[in-house]
């Protein structure tokens, strides 16, 4: 199971994307982290100046962000969305509970709310059950900008290990 994380500007580009396999490849294969470009052509068994090209269509799309190296080394490039596959990284126990905790809250905000979500259904046609995904996709989206510069902050650090092993 792939679970995806994104804002709604996004999401025509992801399905874009996500419908070249060229571009899948490279979004699936940045999901563990972030890489450099000439790692990321090697693995994937592809010339620089092809997988150049893919960076930068998933960069124009906001999929993908250019994270610049601070000396002449290499840069890295880093997915702009999360991109998790279940079983991996974080586990299971741990997303289960976050889970719990964050559900708690959320049935009585949903009865205090109902008459607007069944507006926003029935003026959109839409199920419930897609109505409280919206909801709770949307939500989740705007808490991570707040930690927007400190995952950017974390890219930085990673480029610089990385290149202290090189």
């Amino acid at each position: 199971m792939v679970t995806l994380v994104i804002p709604e500007e996004k999401l025509l580009g992801f399905a874009n994307a996500y419908m070249d396999e060229e571009l899948r490849e490279v979004m699936f294969f940045l999901q563990d982290g972030p890489m450099t470009q000439e790692s990321m052509a090697e693995i994937l068994k592809v010339k620089e100046d092809a997988l150049i090209k893919r960076l930068d269509r998933l960069r124009e799309l906001g999929l993908v962000r250019r994270i610049i190296s601070t000396d002449s080394r290499s840069d890295l490039y880093a997915l702009e969305l999360s991109l998790e596959r279940f079983g991996g990284y974080p586990k299971r126990k741990t997303v289960k509970m976050l889970s719990d905790a964050m559900s708690e809250p959320i049935v009585p905000f949903l009865e205090a709310n109902s008459q607007e979500i069944s507006a926003l259904c029935e003026n959109y046609g839409m199920s419930i059950g897609r109505a409280i995904e919206q909801l709770l996709l949307s939500s989740f989206s705007r808490i991570i900008e707040d930690y927007k510069a400190e995952i950017v902050e974390e890219d930085k650090r990673i480029s610089e290990k990385f290149k202290a092993k090189k």
